[in-house]
């Protein structure tokens, strides 16, 4: 019985202190507190001992200092970005053309590894400009069947669509794939005498980006 009563009175000065504490913080800018109070209220709870009470009293103190609600990013660098990849930018979207050379080898559509570069840029984009759709399209030179070039096509864009979700959080409808093969060329395949153009295949071996912007 003597035993209760000193905790309840151990428990009733912790209390007490704890008032007259926020008493004086209410009222004066400056509260006098004894330099020791912090130290004899942590001496009175390991009396009380750590299991009293509906869970163990914890002497550890956790400062919480501030939750970030959303990412920063660095906007020059997205510039540098978007000019390194000549990007095409009007008030409702941002076109981006990357080399298929870059991103495959050849007849190939896994990614290259030192394409992830310049795949990281794009991503630096779409999260920069908070885009709710981007539609990604490959595109072939003409040579090969129709039908090849159009699956070779829709492949590598997959794999870039893929590449996306697995190196950031950007839920999958918001990524859009089309595979257009041959049919969508920027440049001659063909020179005017009728020989072979690799410079413009080059240019027609491609990923084409087309990333919406989200009006604020």
């Amino acid at each position: 019985m003597k035993k209760k009563s000193c905790f309840k009175c151990i428990f009733i000065m912790i209390v007490s202190l704890a008032y007259v504490s926020a008493t004086f913080c209410e009222n004066n800018s400056e509260a006098l507190i004894p330099s020791d109070a912090h130290q004899k209220a942590i001496e009175a709870l390991k009396r009380l001992g750590g299991k009293r009470g509906a869970s163990p009293i914890s002497f550890k103190v956790v400062n919480i200092i501030g939750v970030v609600s959303e990412i920063k990013f660095d906007m020059k660098k997205i510039k540098e970005n978007l000019n390194n990849l000549k990007a095409k930018i009007t008030d409702t979207q941002i076109k981006i053309d990357l080399s298929g050379d870059v991103l495959f080898d050849f007849d190939k559509c896994n990614i290259r590894e030192d394409a992830k570069v310049e795949l990281q840029k794009i991503l630096s984009i779409i999260k920069a400009y908070k885009s709710t759709e981007t539609i990604i399209s490959g595109h072939t030179d003409s040579k090969g069947s129709d039908e090849y070039n159009l699956k070779l096509s829709l492949k590598r864009a997959n794999s870039v669509k893929e590449w996306f979700l697995k190196n950031s959080s950007l839920p999958s409808s918001s990524l859009k794939t089309f595979g257009y093969g041959e049919k969508k060329p920027i440049a001659s395949n063909k020179k005017k005498d009728g020989s072979d153009n690799p410079e413009g295949r080059q240019k027609n071996r491609r990923v084409e980006f087309l990333i919406k912007i989200t009006k604020k």
